[in-house]
């Protein structure tokens, strides 16, 4: 039933009638694992310079957790971006969505984080997936239009109807996911939390563009009418890319409710989180998933800092800087580690003389 067969370089396991292929040789999957291994130990990392350094540990903690919600948004939004060839302004008007349906059914309905959870990724891709015509009829401008509008209507509405959505205020007393007496442990729970979502969206979203699916994802972003030379039903494949990407938005939705044991639409409906999401995406490099999350790390490490240094006018120098780094990293940051790791992406061929 299941099968070793070693290979020059792999390993291929068989599990009954299918084939899994493993890389073993140590470049393809030494640096994930530093970079993993990384990961996991910084907030003890961060937490030990803290000491040298007249820095929160709390604030620090809630950095990375504010980095791992961007996460959460940028990168469905990359996988959505690559699937239907469009830029999507509204990713924030989806985590609202599910923002709102999980601290609504918390508060009215007394459901617990985990009934919750699945009811904001459904709702969310629900709606998605009745605004999904849009990505067939509009494109370029229209489609950047239509999808910035999003926010502000459902702005609007949070307003229009405060007594039903809180408006500033919010809507209060949603369950928080964890609680163990020590504010401390909790933000470094919540912050492994949120880490193990984000790893699910990079597993996933490797996953699919690694494969076929993926691969014609690919021709699409790069040319709409090609593909459907090639006889590619770009339709059928930009409408489901659309609904689920825009659902996987949703769960940032649902973890912010039940992290901030409330939910306020109008402080993550604002243009200025929507811009950081959008250079998240673009920092990270072009459909690059993991250079997104060191892009929504280094922004929410320069946001924090930026907010202490410079008081009421951080978020002008915030994004005076991400704009120089966009004018000196013209391919973001995985486009550093392409160039230093060139002979990883393209084979060479040495000559020797003599």
């Amino acid at each position: 039933m299941v099968r070793l067969e070693p290979r020059r370089g792999r390993l291929i396991i068989h599990v009954f009638k299918k084939k899994f292929e493993w890389t073993i040789e140590p470049r393809y999957w030494r640096n994930p694992i530093i970079g993993l291994i990384i990961w996991l130990a910084l907030p003890v990392i961060l937490i030990g310079i803290s000491q040298l350094f007249p820095i929160s540990v709390l604030r620090i903690i809630s950095t990375l957790i504010f980095a791992n919600i961007i996460c959460m948004i940028a990168i469905p939004l990359t996988v959505q971006i690559i699937g239907t060839g469009r830029v999507n302004f509204g990713p924030h008007f989806f985590a609202a969505i599910g923002g709102y349906t999980s601290a609504l059914l918390s508060k009215n309905f007394g459901l617990s984080p985990i009934a919750t959870l699945p009811t904001s990724f459904a709702l969310g891709a629900l709606i998605a997936l009745f605004l999904s015509p849009i990505t067939i009829i509009s494109r370029g401008l229209y489609f950047v239009l239509i999808t910035l509008l999003l926010p502000f209507i459902l702005l609007e509405i949070a307003y229009w109807q405060s007594e039903i959505f809180g408006a500033e205020t919010g809507i209060p007393g949603v369950p928080i996911l964890l609680e163990t007496g020590n504010v401390f442990l909790d933000n470094v729970l919540y912050f492994y939390l949120s880490l193990m979502i984000v790893l699910l969206f990079l597993f996933f979203a490797d996953r699919i563009l690694r494969s076929r699916y993926g691969f014609l994802m690919g021709v699409i972003n790069e040319d709409e009418e090609v593909a459907e030379s090639y006889g590619i039903n770009t339709t059928r494949m930009k409408i489901p890319t659309f609904a689920i990407t825009s659902g996987a938005m949703a769960i940032a939705g649902w973890f912010i409710a039940h992290y901030y044991g409330s939910f306020t639409g109008p402080a993550w409906l604002q243009p200025s989180f929507l811009i950081i999401i959008l250079l998240t995406t673009t920092l990270g490099g072009k459909g690059a998933i993991y250079g997104v999350v060191l892009s929504a790390y280094v922004i929410a490490s320069l946001r924090e800092a930026t907010r202490v240094a410079f008081g009421e006018l951080s978020i002008v120098v915030l994004f005076i800087i991400l704009l120089l780094l966009l004018y000196f990293l013209p391919e973001g940051f995985w486009g550093l580690y392409r160039k230093r790791r060139y002979r990883e992406y393209f084979p060479s061929i040495k000559i020797r003389r003599g």
